[in-house]
């Protein structure tokens, strides 16, 4: 019976503090929380994550998402913090930092954003379960 692979898993939450339209969506209040709040909750909830990480370059944003049970493990650079900045960019920001300050390599990254909190944990499950059992054939799901 061969060993059940295990992948290396982190949650990335971007939570970055320019928004133009609304002025600091991502920490707004809906009912008596914060927006990230209810991403944070649900991240928090999914089972075999190594890191639940909000990826921001405001330090208010930071404490509140560090209230709420996530991970900071820096301040995103705001080069990579601008309208125009790419997914991508915080990404392997993310992963570099990761690598280079915990030694840590990611397998699977689960990215879930602040502004849409209205998503099941079961599918979210459903998802890395997919992602696991076909991780040499697909890249995302």
């Amino acid at each position: 019976m061969s060993k059940k692979k295990s992948f290396k898993k982190i949650i990335l939450i971007p939570a970055r503090s320019g928004s133009k339209r609304i002025k600091n969506k991502n920490i707004i209040k809906i009912g008596k929380k914060r927006l990230i709040y209810y991403t944070i909750s649900q991240a928090l909830k999914i089972k075999d994550i190594d890191h639940v990480i909000v990826s921001t370059d405001s330090g208010y944003y930071a404490k509140v998402a560090k209230k709420y049970g996530a991970k900071i493990f820096y301040l995103r650079p705001k080069k990579i913090s601008k309208d125009y900045s790419s997914d991508l960019d915080v990404f392997r920001y993310n992963e570099k930092w990761l690598n280079e300050n915990l030694g840590y390599y990611t397998d699977i990254y689960i990215h879930l954003r602040p502004t849409f909190p209205i998503r099941k944990i079961s599918h979210i499950s459903k998802m890395i379960k997919l992602m696991e059992k076909n991780f040499d054939k697909i890249d995302s799901v």
